[in-house]
């Protein structure tokens, strides 16, 4: 569970943010399908899984998850996305480099 660091002091202003994570479930993703309407955006997270029907092969979607955003959560969540994923490939880069 992530918990507030007790060392640090509180500016004025400034906010403290407790992380609840005792009833967190994990989902796991390895496919997703997005829709938007005008007032949120609904993201389906699953796993894709090939079949077969009949002699045709196909591709199950099991939904797992669904997230309803509302467009300006939305629009943080991918702002905030780009950047874990930015610092990941940047702490790649730098193992890379220093295995050379």
């Amino acid at each position: 569970m992530s918990e507030t660091n007790p060392a640090q002091q509180n500016q004025p202003g400034q906010v403290v943010v407790h992380v609840d994570e005792t009833q967190a479930k994990v989902t796991y993703a390895n496919a997703w399908q997005m829709n938007a309407g005008q007032e949120e955006i609904i993201c389906d997270l699953g796993v894709q899984l090939p079949r077969m029907i009949g002699n045709q092969q196909a591709i199950s979607f099991q939904v797992g998850s669904r997230i309803v955003f509302s467009p300006t959560s939305a629009m943080r969540f991918a702002a905030a996305l780009q950047q874990v994923i930015a610092q990941r490939e940047q702490r790649l880069n730098q193992a890379t480099t220093q295995n050379r």
